[in-house]
């Protein structure tokens, strides 16, 4: 749903909202000790200055804006970590999910068809109540899903590309549907590379609000992290075979073809052998000639006969021909 989300921890207590201006948003936040804005990109670039008086620093908002790829940012006690998203419809590498905060506030800002994390402030953990840091890690954690239920969905494509590959006796459209799909595994490859480089900076960086456990989430999200992009590597095995079974498939459909032809050449040279060879026969020996020995009747039945039978043979070969393509 596009629009503000808001979450504001008080007392220990979480309480989701959605203010209907950034104005509103802002008169909320003094009083809670930890707070969530949700927003779109849109919505982001319309409002910086009140986006600045969140706390973060301007530039480091200018930069979550900015459009470029997957990084990782620190400045005055604030996190900028831009991260790669994948939907159903594509995988956004330059323009994915930018996040800015510190232990106590968090900016979301996402593209508008990418869905909005009120569903991570609904059920945020403990942990978010004195260290907001645990909801990036909840983010993260969510696109990761992201990514695994879109590898889920080309496997089942794959697989049943692999029957209609076989069955497709090498048409074109077949072979267009698997090379879309290899160069989505690219994209899901490279936004998963960036994905697990970018938490590994965050680790690396060691901010004062990353403690052990959250070290730890960290950690094993990046292993989860390289499952899947060892998946991929072994999807695009599949695709590689995919691809070479077409090319078998289209070389055995060109094997027939030329076989058909050399049966037809054959037969044409067997019917000019036999129509041919009398007369030469009967010129070497002194022999009257084929139409001077036979009737005119005969020779109008053999002329439409040697006529007939190759336009059925034709009709046969043509019709074997269209059903195998």
């Amino acid at each position: 749903m596009v629009g503000l989300k808001l979450l504001l921890v008080r007392e220990g207590a979480f309480n989701v909202l959605s203010p209907p201006s950034m104005d509103e948003a802002l008169k909320l936040l003094p009083s809670a000790e930890r707070v969530w804005l949700d927003l779109t990109f849109d919505e982001a670039s319309a409002k910086l200055e009140a986006l600045a008086k969140v706390g973060p620093p301007p530039h480091l908002i200018s930069k979550a804006l900015d459009g470029r790829g997957p990084s990782y940012t620190y400045s005055d006690g604030w996190c900028l970590l831009k991260l790669p998203v994948a939907t159903e419809a594509r995988v956004a590498l330059q323009r994915g999910l930018s996040l800015i905060f510190n232990d106590r506030v968090l900016l979301s800002i996402h593209p508008r068809d990418v869905h909005s994390s009120e569903e991570e402030m609904d059920t945020a953990t403990r942990q978010v109540r004195y260290n907001m840091a645990y909801a990036v890690y909840q983010v993260a954690d969510r696109l990761l899903d992201d990514f695994d239920d879109l590898i889920g969905r080309l496997d089942a494509e794959l697989s049943k590309l692999e029957d209609e590959i076989v069955e497709s006796q090498g048409r074109e459209e077949a072979l267009r549907k698997v090379l879309a799909r290899k160069r989505r595994l690219l994209l899901i490859n490279k936004g998963l590379w960036q994905l697990k480089d970018t938490i590994h900076t965050l680790r690396r960086a060691e901010p004062h609000f990353m403690d052990k456990e959250l070290d730890e989430k960290f950690n094993r999200l990046s292993e989860e992290v390289e499952r899947q992009i060892d998946l991929i590597e072994m999807y695009r095995v599949m695709v590689s075979d995919i691809i070479n079974i077409y090319a078998t498939t289209l070389s055995n459909r060109l094997n027939v073809t030329v076989k058909e032809l050399t049966v037809a050449m054959l037969y044409l040279t067997v019917i000019a052998t036999v129509i041919g060879f009398p007369n030469t026969v009967a010129t070497i020996f002194g022999v009257p000639t084929l139409a001077e020995a036979i009737e005119a009747h005969w020779i109008l039945i053999l002329l439409v006969g040697s006529a007939i039978l190759p336009i059925f043979w034709l009709k046969s070969f043509l019709a074997s021909y269209r059903r195998e393509t």
